[in-house]
């Protein structure tokens, strides 16, 4: 159970034999903190490699969109988090992100290092992106992260 006021969320719960992209999930309001686990249960393949993504979702104009409206154009995806890669079960990954600060950087998607956080705001609107390699990999995987106030 969650401490008061903390919000815990299922991002993923899948196994995975493929590269993919999890849909967008608009997180709670008003949290500035969070805890991710990535727990990997069974791994099959030869050579698998999973890497997990947290990214947020960045709306973009389109090229008929007016200044003070709101934008209507194809949404990116900026990297928030990057798991250390996983390539054995029974493994689990925390990662702490603490949202805050200022930070300018180019957009990146699945080019985060690993074991890295972006720093800057935690984002309203987040998906999961898995990347595997390996010969018929497969990993049971699951996701969940805590918002801390």
């Amino acid at each position: 159970m969650a401490q008061i006021n903390c919000r815990e969320v299922v991002l993923l719960n899948s196994t995975l034999t493929t590269s993919t992209n999890s849909g967008d999930m608009v997180m709670p309001q008003g949290y500035t903190s969070a805890i991710v686990t990535v727990n990997v249960n069974t791994v099959s393949g030869t050579s698998p490699t999973l890497d997990v993504y947290i990214q947020n979702k960045l709306p973009q104009a389109a090229s008929t969109d007016v200044a003070g409206g709101a934008p209507t154009g194809t949404a990116i995806y900026d990297d928030l988090m990057h798991a250390a890669q996983i390539t054995t079960s029974s493994t689990i990954q925390v990662v702490r992100i603490v949202g805050g600060g200022n930070v300018m950087h180019a957009q990146q998607d699945a080019a985060l290092a690993a074991g890295s956080i972006a720093s800057g705001p935690i984002g309203g609107t987040w998906r999961v992106k898995t990347v595997l390699a390996g010969t018929s990999p497969s990993f049971a995987t699951s996701v969940v992260v805590e918002f801390i106030p």
